[in-house]
């Protein structure tokens, strides 16, 4: 039995007016698949059929996007995204010793969910704050010049 996929009312709104910002529906590919993600959690083959037949657009194309970009999810991840910066800057500052630290902390390894499905660790090539190295993203939401007991307090709030 395969899953199905539909927009919810309110979400269907926001897609219908995503599409009618751009000349063409293959502009609306990345906010569309934000819509969805925002909505599934993550991106399977049924939500990109569904999005690919609503578009007009290839699954194909779909998926070299999703591929693509880091902010997209092809499986599931945990209910919060907690990413690291490993990049050099933020290397240098213990960022890679605070993603190893977060990992043994929740038991988990590197994108895989914790057992609880709340938390998903995530190290990252580069976050665009090296001037707050070490840095990391919990969500939406930066946080810089972090710590292993700042990233800590952060992500207790989650829990």
């Amino acid at each position: 039995m395969s899953e199905k996929f539909e927009f919810s009312a309110e979400n269907l709104v926001k897609y219908n007016e995503l599409l009618s910002r751009y000349d063409d529906t293959e502009s609306a590919i990345l906010p569309v698949l934000h819509l969805a993600q925002e909505q599934h959690g993550w991106l399977p083959d049924f939500v990109l059929g569904k999005i690919s037949e609503m578009m007009s657009v290839p699954v194909i194309k779909l998926k070299e996007v999703v591929s693509f970009y880091d902010m997209f999810y092809d499986h599931p991840t945990g209910r919060n995204i907690i990413q690291v910066c490993t990049n050099i800057t933020c290397s240098m500052y213990g960022s890679r010793e605070l993603h190893k630290s977060l990992l043994k902390e929740y038991k988990t390894e590197n994108m895989t969910p914790c057992d609880d499905g709340r938390l998903y660790i995530q190290k990252m090539e580069c976050l665009g704050a090296c001037s707050d190295a070490p840095c990391m993203r919990v969500n939406n939401d930066y946080y810089g010049k972090i710590t292993l007991d700042s990233a800590l307090k952060i992500i207790r709030v989650l829990r």
